[in-house]
C-alpha cells in the first residue's frame, strides 16, 4: 500500500489536477489507498501554490464519482451473476440478504453516513450496488459524504503546509488513534445532521 501512494503522490506532482483525479479515483474504487495520507498531501500541494484548494475539491469530487460508480455497478453486476451462477447456494444467498438488511434497516442515508467513516466508506458502494437502490440517490448520499470527508482532509493538508511530512509520520504511528478522531469527529457531523431532519 505504501509504494502504490507514493506512485500516486509523485503522479499527483506530475500530472497535477489530472493527478488528483487518478488517484482519488483509486481510492475510491476500493484500492489500497490511504486517503487520509493521500488527500492531505493534495492539500500540502495546494499550499506549495501548484493548484487551487477548491479547484482540487471539485476535481476529488470527480474522482470520487466515478471510483463509488464502479464499485456500485460492480456489486449491481455481480449481483446478477451470483443469481444465475450460485443457484441455490444458501452461503451467498444468506450474504446478500445481509447486505440488502442494512439499507432496509438504515435507509439510503446509510450511504452518506458510513461515506464519513474509514474502511467502511469506500466498501459500502457494493452492498449499494446489490440492493435496489436507486443509482441517483447513491450518487447524491456519495457526493454529500464524499465532499464533507475531501474538503476536511484536503483542507488539514492545506493547513499543515511543509509540516504535511510529520502529520504522515505521526498518522503511521499513531493509526488507530488518528481514526478514532476522525470517528468521533464524523460522528458529531452524522448527530447534528440527523438532529436538523429530526426538527425539519
Amino acid at each position: 500500500m505504501a509504494d502504490l501512494i507514493l506512485i500516486l503522490m509523485s503522479f499527483v506532482n506530475k500530472f497535477g489536477y489530472f493527478g488528483v483525479f487518478f488517484s482519488t479515483t483509486l481510492e475510491y474504487a476500493c484500492f489500497p489507498v490511504s486517503s487520509e495520507i493521500l488527500l492531505p498531501f493534495i492539500g500540502c500541494c495546494v499550499y506549495n501554490g501548484t493548484m487551487s484548494l477548491s479547484k482540487c475539491i471539485g476535481v476529488s469530487l470527480l474522482g470520487a464519482v466515478l471510483g463509488c460508480s464502479a464499485c456500485f455497478f460492480a456489486g449491481r453486476f455481480g449481483r446478477r451473476v451470483i443469481d444465475k451462477l450460485s443457484g441455490k447456494s444458501i452461503g451467498i444467498k444468506n450474504g446478500i440478504k445481509k447486505s440488502e438488511s442494512k439499507f432496509k434497516k438504515y435507509g439510503s442515508f446509510s450511504v452518506f453516513i458510513f461515506r464519513l467513516f474509514p474502511i467502511s466508506r469506500t466498501y459500502i458502494s457494493f452492498p449499494a450496488g446489490m440492493s435496489s437502490m436507486s443509482y441517483t440517490t447513491f450518487i447524491v448520499y456519495s457526493v454529500l459524504g464524499a465532499l464533507v470527508w475531501n474538503t476536511v482532509l484536503i483542507s488539514i493538508g492545506y493547513m499543515l503546509g511543509e509540516h504535511w511530512e510529520d502529520f504522515t509520520i505521526f498518522f503511521e504511528d499513531h493509526k488507530n488513534l488518528v481514526n478514532l478522531i476522525f470517528i468521533l469527529i464524523c460522528l458529531m457531523i452524522v448527530f447534528k445532521i440527523l438532529k436538523n431532519r429530526k426538527s425539519a
